[in-house]
């Protein structure tokens, strides 16, 4: 495991924030909440920002709306999936399995690695995001 600040400065969160935790595994959610200056928040709650982990695809379906909702534009959105064989067994890639978020106008713009097991894309609105020429979402 890194350190907390570590992974909370990989995924943007800053001092002072309200962070909602979705299926987050308990090490995970233990290393975000040790020493760190972050509120962990239930849903349903105010946010500046959600972690939610996913085991496959259909989880995806089901939560996305629930994840977006009441989010603010400039709000942190990470969706983390498994690696390797495990992520590819449930759907979900780093380009594969996320079309609930883009349907809803949300598409990728970063992507890290949590740990060994996890890695997370953070989404962003798509009319926030400048595409690269050539790119899929030009």
């Amino acid at each position: 495991m890194s350190e907390p600040r570590s992974l909370l400065s990989k995924l943007q969160v800053q001092s002072g924030y309200r962070l909602w935790l979705v299926n987050v595994p308990r090490d995970i959610a233990e290393e975000l909440s040790a020493g760190a200056e972050v509120e962990l928040v239930s849903g349903g709650e105010p946010h500046d920002g959600v972690l939610a982990f996913f085991d496959s695809s259909e989880e995806v379906k089901v939560l996305s709306d629930r994840i977006l909702e009441g989010m603010a534009e400039t709000g942190l959105v990470w969706v983390a999936y498994r690696k390797g064989t495990a992520g590819r067994a449930s759907g979900l890639s780093r380009d594969v399995g996320w079309e609930p978020l883009a349907e809803a106008g949300w598409r990728p713009v970063r992507q890290i690695a949590i740990d060994a097991e996890w890695s997370a894309l953070r989404f962003r609105p798509k009319h926030l995001v400048k595409a690269k020429p050539g790119s899929q979402f030009a």
